[in-house]
């Protein structure tokens, strides 16, 4: 006779069979939430967890992305131009789409913002437990990774910053709505189950390139989700025959996803931020993400966080506290595939997400920003999910697994109380330890120094006189950077504020006669030119008269070649329009009858400024010129 455990030809790929009693455990779920213990503890954990995580973003605020993605939201028309647009490498349609929204209802406001994430990581919450109930039932085991999970700061940088949660958030909502709906069309066959979990796949392919990674993570679970399988090609083969539905429309969402992709990519040029990096390279960022980052923090790690950029922190921690988690790692896993069946297939997934993960992310991003990258615990993130699926194997059979554990000798036997008491505490100390490096974080996100500054302009552009221009500079804080290049510049900055009744003067134009700037504190302020300028006029003249429509204003130096801003103080009798020129530089303005003054703005050089092309008609004296740059009055 065949025991249980035993492979047989006839039913090598059949999960095992569901018993009834956890059918009805299932149905006193759905009793009032105090009289089901289990639910009343999961409901209390995922509130404390978001009331960590709010109290975390609460006092966070936007970086560096989430302005140029916000400007190029307001920017654009809803429509696949933008929402298919390749940016930086990624293809984001989900993540464009929020941000288009936020932009548009509520532009510059954190506290929408951290509204939306709160409620993904909820989704993300609610779908992992689903996951785990899926896999291993209704059991108080279960806890323990979902409560992981939950405070784990491998996820807190990239739940924290709104262009990273764009990306992660529908990623791990994702991998875990795919991999239970995957897990209950292996275990039911209906094709309904296989749909469900296409769609999911389907949610991730348009929100992060990444999810492509859950594909090979799927194949190896399988055969830890059957226990009866072989682990071989031959064994795949019969379990996709078994159960084909689901294979063939992964296929065919692949492929139509790496079409889309491929167009994408090549109409915005995106394959220019693609680079392939070294071997060096590659080997750094794998070591560092496995050993600095992905094992401490799935201890409740880092220790410490280093600053980087501003609001944003990167893995510092102690090596020796590095080192100790390597070892606790490593007892980990020999000692749940020592007391556990099959456990050794459950870590064969997680290595196999956590290994494609890094290389797809190695063949896009590290080469450009080098092996330091590992550091961010973000691109790890969604690793999360799989870590809870392998630790809640650990802990727990599978649903209906009857010989889920390897007999344990009776001596060992008596030493189970003092295991649980080891294991309970070691959980104690782990989320302590997650709580603490939280905190850690939070003071550095929270230290963000331009918050100030964002909210400043953002009153300034509300009180700014009728008359008042935008003069457009690049922005005079680095909270944007040259990265992003255009969208360093004032006026695309501060697009998500503008509004119809300010729209007109806050719009570059060639030349200004009000003209105001952004300052450092993030007030617009009148502007005046401070640089080269043209010599006093002689005593009883009124300046440099124009003949036959020219007139020449000497500077008191010569300007060499760069942008600058260019004022001209004149007398007119009548309007005209004038062509300025520095060097080979020019630029049109028009002049209006009696005093008055323009700037604009001119690339070029020399020791002179021109006025050409005047109505010759018009009697007009220049009195004074400018060249420089512009700064506040």
């Amino acid at each position: 006779m065949t025991s249980p455990a035993t492979p047989t030809d006839d039913h090598f790929d059949e999960p095992w069979a569901e018993p009834d009693p956890l059918r009805s455990r299932e149905r006193a779920d759905r009793q009032w939430l105090l009289r089901d213990p289990l639910r009343t503890v999961f409901v209390l954990v995922t509130v404390i967890a978001l009331a960590v995580r709010f109290n975390v973003l609460r006092d966070s605020f936007f970086i560096t992305d989430d302005f140029m993605l916000s400007s190029r939201a307001v920017e654009s028309p809803f429509g696949w131009d933008y929402l298919g647009r390749v940016h930086t490498g990624h293809f984001e349609p989900v993540g464009f789409a929020v941000m288009w929204v936020l932009a548009h209802v509520a532009p510059w406001n954190w506290g929408a913002a951290v509204a939306v994430m709160l409620a993904g990581l909820l989704v993300v919450f609610l779908l992992v437990w689903s996951l785990l109930v899926e896999l291993f039932g209704r059991r108080w085991t279960v806890l323990v990774p979902y409560g992981l999970f939950c405070f784990t700061p491998l996820t807190l940088p990239a739940t924290t910053w709104l262009s990273a949660a764009i990306l992660w958030m529908p990623l791990m909502a994702s991998v875990a709505g795919t991999t239970k709906w995957h897990v209950r069309y292996l275990r039911t066959g209906r094709v309904r189950d296989a749909v469900v979990a296409a769609l999911f796949l389907a949610l991730g392919l348009l929100s992060f390139e990444k999810t492509l990674v859950v594909l090979p993570y799927l194949v190896v679970l399988t055969f830890a989700v059957l226990p009866r399988s072989r682990v071989s090609l031959s064994g795949m083969r019969r379990v996709v025959r078994s159960r084909p539905t689901v294979w063939i429309l992964y296929a065919v969402l692949t492929g139509a996803y790496l079409v889309a992709y491929a167009v994408s990519l090549a109409r915005d040029e995106g394959a220019e931020s693609l680079y392939v990096p070294t071997a060096g390279q590659v080997w750094d960022f794998t070591y560092l993400s496995v050993f600095r980052t992905f094992v401490p923090s799935s201890f409740g790690g880092p220790w410490s966080w280093a600053p980087v950029g501003y609001g944003g922190a990167i893995v510092d921690s102690p090596r020796l506290f590095d080192w100790v988690a390597l070892v606790v790692a490593a007892l980990v896993i020999t000692v749940t595939v020592a007391l556990r069946r099959r456990m050794a297939r459950h870590w064969a997934a997680l290595g196999t997400y956590v290994v494609f993960g890094l290389a797809a992310l190695a063949a896009g991003r590290v080469a450009l920003g080098g092996a330091i990258m590992a550091l961010e615990t973000r691109y790890l993130a969604d690793a999360a999910v799989p870590l809870a699926v392998a630790l809640g194997a650990a802990l727990s059979p599978l649903r209906g697994e009857p010989d889920a554990w390897y007999p344990v000798p009776r001596p060992l036997l008596e030493l189970r109380r003092s295991a649980r008491r080891v294991g309970a505490l070691s959980l104690v100390a782990v989320l302590a330890l997650s709580l603490y490096s939280m905190n850690a974080y939070a003071s550095i996100s929270s230290a963000n120094p331009y918050r100030p500054f964002v909210e400043s302009t953002a009153a300034s552009m509300r009180t700014l006189p009728r008359d008042a221009q935008l003069y457009d500079t690049a922005l005079p804080v680095d909270i944007v950077g040259p990265i992003f290049q255009e969208y360093n510049l004032v006026s695309r900055f501060i697009e998500p504020q503008i509004t119809s009744a300010n729209r007109r003067n806050l719009t570059p134009r060639p030349e200004l006669t009000k003209p105001y700037i952004l300052d450092a504190s993030g007030h617009f302020v009148p502007m005046k030119v401070d640089g080269a300028a043209s010599p006093a006029p002689l005593p009883g003249a009124c300046g440099w008269v124009a003949r036959n429509g020219t007139v020449t204003v000497p500077l008191g130096s010569d300007v060499f070649a760069w942008g600058w801003a260019v004022r001209i103080g004149y007398l007119a009798d009548g309007d005209t329009t004038a062509t300025v020129r520095l060097g080979t530089g020019t630029g049109t303005v028009h002049l209006r009858e009696g005093l008055g003054e323009v700037y604009l703005p001119l690339v070029g050089s020399g020791p002179q400024v021109e006025l050409q092309g005047m109505d010759p008609r018009v009697n007009v004296c220049v009195g004074d010129v400018q060249v420089g740059n512009p700064v506040g009055k």
